[in-house]
């Protein structure tokens, strides 16, 4: 009989874990600082030092070459992304992976795409560094 009261205890641990791991990759509370990546899929954000907010919106166009197959030639991937200002004024952002370093500037950061997995949905990893 003391297996029963486990195995519950062990399921409530497993689901409070499993909750508060999804609330963490929803990417609404995370905080980015200067110098720091994130790892974002669409509909993710993070909040930025000054109060603004950066959203991973989708990704509009992806031709990228998967792995495993043979290509003629590597393709690109387009993201959008948007920059909403403490005081509510959004900026609209766009990564293509043809660049060579796929950067924005807006407001008083440099957001960088550093990868774009094929993970469905994608997972894009951005670093910020302040201007």
């Amino acid at each position: 009989m003391k297996s029963v009261p486990f195995a519950a205890s062990l399921a409530c641990a497993l689901a409070l874990s499993a909750c508060a791991h999804a609330g963490a990759g929803a990417g609404g509370d995370r905080a980015l600082a200067a110098g720091e990546a994130a790892q974002l899929r669409p509909g993710d954000s993070v909040a930025l030092p000054d109060r603004s907010r950066l959203r991973f919106v989708e990704v509009t166009s992806d031709s990228r070459c998967r792995p495993g197959l043979q290509c003629i030639r590597a393709g690109e991937a387009v993201l959008a992304f948007e920059l909403s200002g403490g005081d509510g004024a959004k900026t609209a952002l766009s990564f293509d992976t043809s660049a060579p370093q796929p950067r924005q500037r807006a407001g008083a950061w440099t957001f960088e795409l550093q990868s774009l997995d094929f993970a469905e949905p994608p997972q894009a990893t951005v670093k910020l560094e302040a201007e």
